[in-house]
């Protein structure tokens, strides 16, 4: 009599093709912060807010390179863990701590734009904005349990609303003396901190390749998604950028808790409504994506064995990291409480940009440590085997984490010392 064979277990799904990808990029890094923080970034830069979307543009289009080439490299859910494991075999503990600094970034990111969600609400609605805010995460952490391919319909939805009320705005700014007002002023010493906070707009590109493990060709589809979905982006928020302080006076825009719906309202209240009804979509959408690339980023990180095996439990019937769902949830409804929109962005920002510091690094190490292994994407401009573009990157975000407030350092820290801790104990139970 044959022993019974194993019953299988559960994997992700592939269902995801090359448009489904992009517009997860896109709808993630357009909601993450022209509706929530243009306002904030605005009162620092003021009329040079478009140099400062330039500044964090390139910082973030030299880092999607590496995310691009590490993607074809090592194809696997987890991203920067995945990436710093496969190069920095010997320093488990880096690729842990790493990666659970982009997780509790998503989840962070998650909790800033349930508050913007919230603040444009307000506008419609008079409902507590920290309420408002917790029962959105609770509803799309459902949503992204119950299945990866009916969130990849909503967000496609969701992304190309959120995509029209930006041409609106664009638009609106053109029928308002655009551009002329953009040096109008002395250029504003605060141009690389406003930078920093605007990078939190930016954030996105990188959890595309949280989806590898979902998508139908991943060595193929991811590099081209993450180029893309930032490409178009960055042109958008340029534009808008410029639409934005040409509708509004910076110092006004900083002092909103809903910036685009009141520079649309400068022209009509159709318009601003119009606005604020659009931001409630886009909000929503990046809450979305975020809870579910951050459950993802938990999922390869236990998969590996760096955390408890219960974060990699799959539900047996949608296929989903439900219990990484759970706890990115938790995290994001922690946060609500702790502060402002700007202040949660800020920690996501910083956990992001450390993050792509080490990734960046890592592309130069793998240079040398694995020079004949095949990457179907190649970043270009070298000397030798040294990658130019990669050391770019490290010096500018280098730059920009020295743009922070104090509280954000040392609350990061804090994040970095338990995630060390929680590695340790891992390895140690291992």
């Amino acid at each position: 009599m044959s022993a019974p064979s194993e019953k299988p277990k559960p994997e992700l799904k592939r269902v995801l093709g090359l448009s489904s990808l992009v517009f997860y990029g896109v709808g993630m890094i357009l909601g993450a912060g022209i509706y929530s923080i243009i306002g904030k970034a605005a009162g620092v830069a003021g009329h040079f807010l478009w140099l400062s979307f330039v500044i964090a543009g390139l910082t973030a289009g030299l880092t999607a390179l590496s995310y691009a080439e590490l993607s074809t490299m090592v194809p696997k859910a987890g991203a920067e863990y995945a990436f710093l494991s496969f190069a920095f075999p010997r320093k488990k503990w880096l690729a842990t701590t790493s990666g659970l600094m982009m997780f509790f970034s998503a989840a962070a990111t998650a909790a800033a734009v349930s508050l913007a969600f919230a603040g444009y609400l307000s506008h419609f609605l008079d409902l507590p904005q920290e309420l408002t805010a917790m029962i959105l995460l609770l509803g799309f952490t459902s949503l992204s349990i119950y299945g990866i391919q009916e969130s990849s319909r909503l967000n496609v939805i969701f992304t190309l609303i959120e995509a029209f009320g930006l041409i609106v705005i664009i638009w609106l700014g053109v029928g308002s003396h655009f551009g002329r007002t953009i040096f109008s002023s002395p250029l504003a010493s605060g141009v690389f901190s406003s930078a920093a906070l605007v990078l939190f707009a930016f954030l996105g590109f990188e959890n595309l390749v949280n989806f590898t493990e979902e998508a139908k060709q991943p060595v193929r589809d991811i590099p081209k998604a993450i180029l893309l979905s930032l490409g178009l982006s960055t042109v958008l928020y340029i534009l808008v950028s410029i639409a934005a302080v040409s509708l509004v006076d910076p110092a006004d825009l900083a002092k909103s808790t809903a910036p685009l719906m009141d520079a649309a309202m400068t022209r009509s209240v159709v318009f601003g409504d119009l606005l604020g009804s659009i931001a409630l979509f886009s909000t929503a959408n990046t809450v979305l994506i975020a809870l579910l690339a951050g459950s993802r980023i938990l999922y390869g990180i236990a998969k590996g064995g760096d955390v408890p095996a219960i974060f990699a439990r799959l539900h047996h019937k949608r296929h989903t990291p439900w219990i990484a769902c759970l706890l990115a949830m938790a995290i994001a409804l922690c946060l609500i409480p702790t502060g402002t929109v700007d202040v949660i962005a800020s920690l996501a920002s910083f956990a992001t940009i450390i993050s792509f510091i080490l990734v960046n690094i890592a592309v130069i190490c793998l240079r040398f440590s694995h020079p004949q292994q095949h990457r179907a994407f190649f970043i270009p401009l070298r000397i030798g085997r040294f990658p130019l573009l990669p050391a770019l990157a490290v010096i500018t975000c280098g730059y920009l984490i020295l743009e922070f407030q104090k509280e954000v350092y040392g609350l990061m820290a804090l994040f970095w010392i338990l995630g060390l801790v929680l590695s340790f104990i891992s390895n140690r139970h291992k």
